[in-house]
């Protein structure tokens, strides 16, 4: 019961139960209204502060896309960053992402290596193809081909095929 559900969220949010606040934010980011999505930062930012990593995450990408909130990537990276350090592999993922580009905090494809490799050993499959694609390539890390063809094995296990490793693994 969906009506039932979310009226259970809402009354275990207004307590200040952090996760329902999560929970409820993600239920109304799929909403179209732009009061949901106003209502839904501001669960996140309550949830965040609460070091839930998922929250972190979730409110670093609508920073990151201007989704709700002013587009401000330092603020992504700082919730990536929190998200990460509590246990968070897509949180290490995204955060990666940015050091390797320089979104928001100073280039260092070193940094993003060493998160790319922490998300990496706990199965995600993106840590796994773009830490592979690092090795190959010896960016932040030293070129290793080895390594890099058992990471591509293990996220290409998963799903996700990359024709460029392919090639460059041959």
């Amino acid at each position: 019961n969906a009506v039932q559900g979310r009226a259970w969220l809402e009354e275990a949010a207004a307590k200040g139960n952090a996760l329902a606040s999560h929970n409820l934010a993600l239920l109304l980011l799929t909403s179209e209204a732009n009061a949901d999505l106003q209502k839904a930062v501001q669960l996140l930012k309550r949830a965040s502060e609460a070091e839930i990593p998922d929250a972190q995450h979730a409110l670093g990408v609508l920073y990151l896309k201007g989704r709700g909130v002013e587009r401000n990537p330092t603020e992504a990276a700082r919730l990536f960053e929190r998200a990460a350090r509590n246990g968070s592999s897509v949180g290490e993922v995204e955060y990666a992402i940015l050091l390797f580009n320089g979104d928001g905090v100073p280039v260092s494809e070193s940094q993003a290596a060493r998160f790319f490799r922490r998300a990496a050993a706990k199965g995600n499959a993106i840590a796994q193809n773009r830490l592979a694609r690092l090795l190959v390539a010896g960016r932040g890390v030293p070129a290793n081909k080895v390594d890099a063809a058992a990471w591509h094995i293990l996220a290409a296990a998963q799903g996700l095929a990359d024709p460029w490793l392919d090639n460059a693994l041959k």
